[in-house]
């Protein structure tokens, strides 16, 4: 019968009890602090299938009713940040960053700084879906399929452009 012994030798010497007690608080406070840092960590790491640099394969994309970007470039960062860089095919610039979303919508940022564009997406595995929203009203719904061997990805873009036109665009990305 160990466990009594321990006890009654627990209360005969304070000076062991208190040795004893200090090294469960510092064991407590060590785990405490060890899950709380792997918390953040989870919290600011968002590594996906997708994270990477991307771009577009114009060979094999199809744009309805067209024309087609003259170059797009996208990149999915470790902090869970998208970063869209495109030129469209009049020349026009266009460079965005999304923010992790899981879910929630999130302002995207422009290269203009001025910008009433809000995102919602959601990653769940090999696929992500998006809703991007312009003043409030809806202008692009996204979806993505990533390839069985992680090298392409297929992006379905169903929007309406600032004149009221809708377009179906089918993206297909080559991983870098």
């Amino acid at each position: 019968m160990p466990f009594p012994y321990l006890i009654t030798d627990l209360r005969k010497s304070p000076s062991t009890s208190f040795a004893i007690r200090r090294r469960i608080t510092l064991l407590l406070g060590f785990v405490l602090l060890c899950g709380c840092a792997t918390s953040a960590m989870a919290q600011t790491r968002h590594i996906t299938p997708f994270t990477g640099t991307w771009k577009l394969n114009p060979a094999k994309s199809v744009f309805n009713p067209g024309p087609p970007f003259r170059s797009f470039t996208l990149t999915f960062t470790p902090d869970g940040t998208r970063h869209l860089d495109l030129v469209h095919a009049d020349g026009q610039p266009f460079k965005a960053a999304l923010p992790w979303s899981d879910g929630h919508e999130v302002s995207v940022q422009t290269a203009q700084g001025t910008s009433t564009l809000k995102a919602t997406s959601k990653i769940q595995g090999r696929e992500f879906r998006d809703t991007w929203k312009d003043n409030g009203r809806i202008i692009e719904k996204v979806h993505g399929v990533l390839s069985p061997n992680g090298k392409t990805l297929t992006i379905t873009v169903d929007g309406t452009d600032n004149q009221g036109h809708t377009y179906i665009n089918r993206l297909y990305f080559d991983k870098q």
